[in-house]
């Protein structure tokens, strides 16, 4: 009995670690999730609604898409904040149950696979969100975002092009200790 104890009480204790670990350690794997995702998103030619809106005259929106896609998004944001809150007060309710002395194991996953469904359908709904938007695009406008994403990927190479020989020009390096 012992040992069942002790073994359910450092199952939890892993669980509530790597839970705060990943709550306070997520901020940078996020932003790094976050830009692959971003950049898979561009390839595909799925643009948020709020970098649409930024380029409306370089891909000649009309007001009518330009309106359509500020009430998508404002909409999309709401929900988004909506479930994410759901999600947290979700996840705080797994940890208050598991801190508890008898622990039901099919409660227990049954709460987890709700907050992971949960977590699926906000994926699902962003993915739906950006498949809307680019419905709203005539596909010359689309060409032109593909045109913009190229001149702006040339124009990144040639920046990193120009710092790193800027840096060998100085004679520095990345291993050169600094002063």
């Amino acid at each position: 009995m012992t040992k069942k104890v002790t073994i359910l009480i450092t199952a939890v204790l892993i669980f509530v670690s790597m839970n705060l670990l990943a709550q306070h350690g997520a901020r940078g794997r996020d932003m790094v999730k976050h830009a692959r995702f971003g950049i898979h998103m561009a390839e595909k030619n799925l643009f948020s609604g709020s970098m649409l809106l930024k380029f409306k005259d370089e891909i000649g929106l009309t007001e009518e898409q330009a309106s359509k896609i500020e009430k998508m998004s404002d909409l999309f944001q709401e929900a988004v904040i909506r479930k994410q809150a759901d999600i947290k007060v979700e996840g705080l309710k797994v940890r208050s149950y598991l801190k508890e002395e008898k622990v039901d194991r099919k409660k227990m996953e049954t709460m987890i696979r709700e907050v992971a469904k949960m977590r699926t359908d906000l994926q699902v709904g962003q993915m739906n969100y950006l498949l809307d938007l680019k419905d709203l695009l005539t596909p010359e406008q689309i060409e032109k975002i593909e045109s913009l994403k190229k001149e702006r990927r040339h124009k990144r190479m040639e920046k990193r092009k120009y710092f790193k020989e800027g840096r060998r020009d100085r004679g520095q390096s990345s291993s050169s200790p600094r002063l």
